[in-house]
């Protein structure tokens, strides 16, 4: 069946990249390690990492809560919160530069039609991709149309895996949250072209598909 194979291919990994800068729509959470680096009128480095209440302790200043807010919030409300150690942050003599170190973990559960169904401990820059590839991909059954994420228990995407492979559409690169559920769904239509085409194989087919969607 076209694309089942791509998530047992050796020679594709779907790791995510952390070595990479810090996402601006990054969450934070609990566990995560945080570098906050003040320079100009005053010059400190520091290295927190988040609580489980969620909050930083900064020497001389007290707890800051920064669980949930994205890099961009996080860094913002670090510099409104230091303005009171270092005076130079109202005028602009004092910058402030908010980064990720080690990175949490979170957990996600991924049901349905799957290899190995089960709840596995990921980076959180895991995205959902990550999470189907550690589950070793669809099973026999399984649908590659239909990759549905649910989140608090409402539907966040439902994802095309065709997409991906033929036009590069990037939904599976959505990042996953502590929580998450990846559900797969059996699959409704599959169709086999035979012949002088290209890559004569059978399809899984979505239910509006024509038989020009086919030989596309």
């Amino acid at each position: 069946v076209f694309g089942r194979s791509i998530f047992n291919n050796n020679n594709i990994t779907f790791e995510p990249q952390l070595n990479i800068a810090t996402p601006e729509n990054y969450i934070f959470g609990p566990g995560d390690e945080i570098f906050i680096d003040v320079w100009g009128a005053s010059e400190v480095h520091l290295r927190k990492v988040i609580s489980p209440d969620g909050t930083i302790i900064v020497e001389g200043y007290g707890p800051i809560y920064l669980s949930g807010l994205t890099t961009k919030e996080a860094e913002s409300r670090v510099k409104s919160n230091l303005s009171n150690i270092y005076s130079g942050l109202y005028s602009s003599e004092t910058h402030v530069k908010l980064t990720l170190g080690e990175i949490r973990s979170i957990k996600v559960n991924v049901m349905g039609e799957v290899v190995a169904p089960g709840t596995y401990t990921l980076p959180s820059l895991a995205s959902v991709f990550h999470a189907l590839y550690s589950a070793g991909g669809v099973n026999d059954i399984g649908s590659l149309r239909s990759v549905k994420l649910y989140r608090g228990g409402k539907q966040i995407v439902d994802i095309d895996v065709y997409g991906y492979i033929l036009e590069g559409k990037n939904d599976l690169n959505l990042n996953l949250r502590d929580g998450d559920v990846v559900v797969i769904s059996p699959y409704k239509n599959l169709v086999e072209i035979t012949g002088n085409v290209k890559r004569p194989m059978i399809y899984e087919m979505a239910g509006d598909e024509t038989v020009e969607d086919v030989l596309n």
